[in-house]
This record gives structure tokens, sequence and C-alpha cells, in this order.
């Protein structure tokens, strides 16, 4: 690439470079269009070192928000006793393929390739007419996906919450993590 040995490179900040030009139909550098499959692999190795380094705390500080407020929004969709007027048929959420990452790799989906701009997650909620029990079902740009920890792609609800509830967070416990982890990073610097 012409990159000299003793400079850092930003593989996050040249795949985005990279992604918006092809999005945005504007001109590209030669160089980088022949290294983007090697961008984007550097890019994909070095997220994957920050998020599946054995922390837990990692994956909770990335999406244990987002998990949290999944099941929480879950949780009240099926209850019975919530009255069906106030009962919301879709909830979207937006975020950064950084996020959708962390995302899919906690879910136990992660193909190993960068989300392309727009790349979507869908979970849907159904209950069997007979039944009655609940299941989810997880898509990744039209997909369907099988989450870690469920049987399959229809997973029922309980085995899903117990996925999520891995590194779910609320928001008083991710101010706790977030100053546990300030308070580890201050005693290594000593």
């Amino acid at each position: 690439m012409g990159i000299d040995g003793d400079k850092s490179v930003d593989f996050f900040l040249l795949l985005d470079n990279i992604f918006a030009e092809q999005v945005h139909n504007l001109p590209s550098c030669p160089v980088l269009k022949n290294f983007q499959e090697t961008v984007e692999r550097r890019a994909v190795d070095s997220l994957l070192f920050l998020l599946e380094d054995g922390s837990r705390e990692v994956l909770q500080m990335n999406v244990g928000r987002l998990f949290y407020t999944l099941q929480k929004n879950i949780t009240e969709a099926v209850d019975p006793s919530s009255p069906a007027a106030k009962a919301r048929k879709l909830i979207l959420y937006a975020s950064h393929d950084t996020t959708l990452t962390a995302l899919l790799v906690a879910l136990g989906t992660f193909d190993r390739k960068w989300p392309p701009y727009a790349a979507d997650v869908i979970l849907e909620l159904y209950q069997h007419r007979q039944s009655k029990e609940w299941f989810v079902r997880m898509s990744y740009r039209g997909e369907e996906q099988l989450v870690k920890g469920c049987r399959a792609g229809l997973c029922p609800l309980e085995e899903f919450l117990e996925v999520l509830s891995q590194y779910s967070v609320s928001p008083e416990e991710y101010n706790n993590l977030c100053t546990q982890i300030e308070g580890n990073q201050q005693t290594k610097l000593s």
C-alpha cells in the first residue's frame, strides 16, 4: 500500500472512506480500491481484537444498554396486562457499523465481514396461535440468523431473552461499569 513500516494505519478510517466513496458514487483512490479486501480484513481483525478479548464488559459497554432496552420492550410487548392500544407494532433503532458489529458478535452471528452501508438487523416477535408461546426471529440483511443459545431460527422467547441478559446492563449498571473500567485503566497507568 506504500505505507512505511513505522507508520500507524487507521483501518477503520480507511474502510469508512472507501465505503463512503462507493455509496456516494465518488471517485476513489485506485490504490485504496486495490487494497479494499485487505483494509476490510484488517478493520474486522482490529475490531474483533477489541470485542473478543475475553472481557464480557467490553461487549456490555458496546451493546449492554441496547440489549437492556430490547429486553424491556420485548417483555412489555408480550405482557398480557399491557393495554393493546399502547402496544407498539414497530420500534426502529439506528446505529453505526461498529455497534452493529458488536451486536452481531454478542448474538454469535457475525460473519467476519464488515457491515455494508445501510445493513439492517430485524427482530420479529411471533406468538403461536394455539400454544400462545412467544418466539423471536432475527434477520441480518434479509437472511434469517441462528442466534447463539437458540435451537432454531425461530427462537423461543425465553432462550432469546437469556442471550440478551448475558450482556444487558441497566443505565445504573452501565455507569458503574464505566467507573470500574476507568478505575482499572488509571491503576494500569500508575
